[in-house]
């Protein structure tokens, strides 16, 4: 299992550089229920942070594809958060009541936006953009919506997410449930 492993995040490496290995940035998420959630409450599970903008219909696309892979790798450890990182908070809200996503959606000022993506300070994000976190809280992937890894619709993210709880449930033990 181990070969394997290293096989997969060698290829997935291979096809895509934006393979990393930094501390996440543990910036406080206001979500739109009114709690404050942070990076820190979820060591131990694969986070997968998505920032979108809630007028854009490929962000729509990805939050719903990303609801599928919630419910479904959830149990495994899997959590999904939703970022609005549109220039208002007032769009949030009714975006995530209007579809429900089974994750919690916040909402991300520019300033924490580019400090959890670790980009330079004059940086516009291009949306989606996704972060995957492992269970011990590092960055391990990132990529901006104009990324060849969104042409190949969830397969991509879908292999990386269900590595990453492989790799978790190996090195962390039982209390990641394994497929």
């Amino acid at each position: 299992m181990t070969r394997r492993l290293a096989l997969f995040f060698a290829l997935i490496s291979a096809c895509f550089p934006q393979h990393l290995r930094r501390e996440c940035a543990d910036v406080p998420v206001k979500t739109t229920d009114g709690k404050t959630i942070r990076i820190s409450q979820y060591r131990g599970k694969v986070v997968m942070f998505v920032m979108v903008v809630t007028t854009d219909d490929d962000c729509l696309r990805m939050m719903q594809s990303l609801s599928r892979l919630q419910t479904e790798m959830g149990p495994r450890g899997l959590q999904v958060i939703g970022l609005s990182i549109d220039d208002t908070a007032a769009n949030t809200i009714p975006f995530a009541e209007r579809y429900r996503f089974p994750f919690p959606i916040g909402h991300l000022d520019r300033r924490a936006a580019i400090k959890l993506a670790d980009l330079n300070a004059n940086a516009r994000p291009v949306v989606p953009y996704i972060l995957f976190v492992d269970w011990q809280g590092s960055v391990r992937f990132q990529y901006a919506g104009n990324d060849p890894i969104f042409n190949q619709g969830d397969k991509g993210i879908r292999a990386i997410a269900d590595g990453l709880l492989r790799q978790a449930a190996e090195k962390s033990g039982p209390h990641l449930a394994k497929p």
